[in-house]
């Protein structure tokens, strides 16, 4: 096969020529939108029951071939033979008011501008990192225990945008720039699920790009202050860091990686959280083992040592993923012709990758519906049965560049919580799930909170 990229692929459009591929578009335009916006997971596996592995699929204007199972996530992920496109993938979609980021680069170009992003991950910046997180999250929390019952998503979210205001940005969170920030991507995820994609008054297309140039006016407006000053903040490390050349990054590489890296940073983490939260509400037992956890690292705040001493943390966050996955649908394009699942597919053939039925396969996992923490761990490791079986968070060059991140924020959080408080779901929450434009507990996931009594 052949490892040479064509170079005009960037300019070509989208194959639609699948006749001898087995499935369906689905209607016109909006092919099985909304099929999938009410039961993601149903649609897939019916899908995959009917069709096979590889089939067509219709989605938001789109049509292309829908992916199942990890062995072909694999191929696609690792990509050997450079043969598929994250940009052209995501152009119709995530491209809209992102393009630019990291997730949307390709080969060496995304290996180039990963490296400039890398040094804002090393084990020195997360250790400046997790020392401005803990009080933030002790704050923020500290009232909770006197509202009795409150809506978990709204309030995680505001709170890990204003941590990663502060530590992405160095935006204090009583800065009213954090609250613009938040209207615009609020607008941006909407507007990524705008039929129209014409910017008419009024559309939510519209919004989100007004979204999309205050982002770059703000980061762009901040530049030069940022490398002329020595702040520790992301934004500020980014502006810094230099190419082999010599040569700052460009302003526009800047304004697109902080743009997308500030609405992954808490929008997927706070999805993670809720999901896990869902479960955890629902099982004491399990609740009290993570409590029994945070317990024994007696400090108020973690520190950067303390994050390996939380295994069965860890284990829940990506059980809470394996079921509910924060990114519900991935995207590629082939560059060649190339074959998949024993189909030939032409270049151009937009591919589409939906996380969370791999993670649902009984090939795969021992009764896949349960939330089981015990399925990571000795003895049992099922995610182990095959290395793509699990794709929370991405794989191959373009697996989650903020992944340790993620998880800090997550075990920070679970730590000052369980051992401040025990929660359960209240008595009207809903088991329906939204999964676009951000997975999360249709009802905002009401709990009640009550606060530990000190011995």
């Amino acid at each position: 096969m052949s490892t040479v990229a064509n170079p005009d692929y960037k300019l070509a459009k989208n194959n639609e020529n699948l006749d001898h591929i087995p499935g369906s578009f689905g209607l016109p335009i909006i092919g099985q939108t909304f099929q999938l916006v009410n039961d993601l997971y149903g649609t897939i596996d019916n899908q995959y029951k009917k069709y096979g592995n590889v089939s067509r699929f219709g989605l938001a204007g789109f049509r292309g071939a829908l992916l199942v199972g990890p062995d072909l996530y694999k191929e696609v992920y690792l990509d050997k033979y450079k043969n598929f496109s994250a940009e052209m993938g995501y152009m119709g979609s995530l491209g809209r008011f992102y393009k630019g980021a990291l997730l949307l680069r390709d080969h060496e170009e995304h290996k180039f501008q990963r490296r400039m992003m890398q040094s804002a991950f090393k084990n020195d910046a997360m250790k400046g990192y997790i020392g401005t997180m803990g009080p933030m999250i002790g704050d923020a929390i500290a009232d909770w225990g006197d509202k009795g019952e409150l809506l978990f998503f709204p309030a995680i979210k505001q709170i890990l945008l204003d941590v990663a205001a502060q530590i992405f940005v160095g935006l204090h969170e009583s800065d009213e720039r954090a609250a613009k920030l938040n209207k615009a991507f609020l607008d941006i995820a909407n507007g990524l699920m705008g039929i129209i994609t014409k910017e008419l008054p009024g559309t939510k297309y519209r919004k989100g790009k007004i979204g999309e140039r205050y982002l770059k006016e703000f980061f762009g407006g901040l530049i030069a202050e940022r490398r002329a000053g020595d702040g520790v903040d992301t934004f500020s490390y980014f502006t810094r860091e230099k190419t082999e050349d010599g040569e700052y990054f460009s302003d526009e590489d800047i304004i697109a990686h902080m743009s997308f890296l500030l609405f992954a940073a808490h929008d997927t983490t706070t999805s993670a959280l809720s999901h896990m939260l869902y479960h955890l509400g629902q099982n004491p037992e399990l609740q009290q083992r993570l409590r029994d956890e945070a317990m024994a690292i007696d400090k108020p705040y973690l520190e950067y040592e303390d994050l390996e001493k939380m295994p069965l943390m860890e284990v829940a966050v990506k059980e809470g993923l394996r079921l509910h996955p924060s990114v519900m649908m991935m995207q590629r394009r082939t560059i060649n012709e190339c074959e998949l699942g024993g189909y030939t597919l032409p270049p151009n053939t937009i591919l589409f990758l939906a996380p969370q039925h791999n993670h649902r396969m009984a090939e795969y996992w021992d009764e896949p519906e349960k939330f089981d923490i015990d399925r990571w761990l000795e003895p049992r490791n099922e995610h182990k049965r095959h290395t793509f079986s699990f794709v929370g968070f991405g794989g191959g060059a373009h697996k989650c560049i903020g992944m340790h991140f993620a998880l800090m924020q997550v075990k920070n959080f679970m730590h000052q919580f369980l051992r401040e408080y025990e929660f359960s779901l209240a008595d009207n929450f809903s088991s329906k799930m939204q999964t676009v434009p951000l997975p999360k507990p249709v009802d905002d996931l009401p709990i009640v909170v009550k606060r530990i009594a000190k011995g």
